[in-house]
């Protein structure tokens, strides 16, 4: 079991990593300097997309833990340039989309007829790679700098689309994601001082709210951030708890992003019950460590 638990973890970084039909690691690696050191501080220091990992699926067997986190870091090689699964230049909807289809593709390979060991490589993966978006999904945007403490979504079904100019639920913050509306007006003091500089307000006829953005990513090809509200990826990013200034939004973003990591386990769960009923939910709870308490799903 052992032997298989070693494996486990290095097949899911070699799967995650092989499938984008890139040559190897080493050579996706070799990337400009400073761009993997951009991410959620996977590169290099502090290693907290593993960590949030961890503690929001600390009930997990160690196996499947280390496994998850392979898979979580992995993105940042395999999905380097694509800001969907970063949740980069406001593209909110490409985010959302990671997250439905990834944990899609984990919940069909949950079906309890056809387990493998190689199906469960691919339920890994595919959640890994959801957990890796909602992560960044706090530190990537200025959920934090609005005042924003709930999660962004606490629902058991299917992860909700953010769409171009909706509101969050949770929150009442607005999408802003390309053109704005007509009649509406943008606005950010660029010339505060962070992190009152990362407030948006959009006004439409008698009505405020709140923006919600992210950072801008040059390499990353699609910046969906209208020009008048944009901040850089420097500018707004949590990433680490030694970027100047932002030590307190940093803690906040990760609190959140692992109390979100814990809710899309319950998500997943759920899902899995609509698709293949309590066979298929045992299939997954075979991942929780003996004498280890789940998490509440409600």
């Amino acid at each position: 079991m052992t032997k298989y638990r070693d494996l486990l973890a290095r097949a899911v970084m070699a799967l995650a990593v092989g499938v984008s039909g890139c040559s190897g690691a080493d050579e996706q690696l070799a990337e400009p300097e400073g761009m993997l050191q951009q991410r959620f501080s996977t590169f290099p220091g502090e290693p907290n997309h593993e960590e949030i990992t961890r503690l929001g699926l600390s009930f997990l067997r160690s196996d499947i833990l280390t496994a998850l986190q392979e898979a979580n870091v992995a993105t940042d090689i395999e999905f380097l340039t694509v800001n969907a699964n970063h949740f980069d230049d406001c593209n909110f909807t490409g985010g959302s989309a990671v997250i439905q289809n990834s944990q899609a593709e984990a919940v069909a390979q949950l079906n309890p007829a056809t387990a493998t060991p190689e199906s469960d490589l691919l339920v890994i993966r595919a959640f890994a790679r959801s957990l890796h978006a909602v992560q960044d999904f706090y530190a990537h945007s200025n959920w934090i700098e609005l005042g924003g403490e709930a999660l962004v979504d606490r629902s058991l079904g299917a992860f909700p689309t953010l769409s171009p100019y909706s509101t969050v639920a949770t929150s009442g913050f607005v999408i802003v994601q390309g053109a704005k509306p007509k009649r509406a007006a943008l606005t950010r003091n660029d010339h505060a001082r962070y992190p009152a500089n990362a407030v948006v307000t959009l006004k439409l006829d008698k009505n405020r709210a709140l923006g919600l953005i992210s950072g801008t990513v040059d390499y990353e090809p699609g910046d969906f951030c209208p020009a008048s509200v944009a901040m850089t990826h420097d500018e707004l990013n949590k990433d680490k708890s030694t970027v100047r200034g932002r030590a307190k939004q940093f803690e906040a973003a990760k609190t959140l992003a692992i109390l979100q990591t814990e809710h899309e386990w319950c998500r997943v769960r759920e899902l899995t019950r609509s698709a293949w009923g309590e066979p298929g939910v045992a299939r997954l709870e075979t991942w929780i460590a003996a004498g280890a308490s789940a998490p509440v799903c409600e």
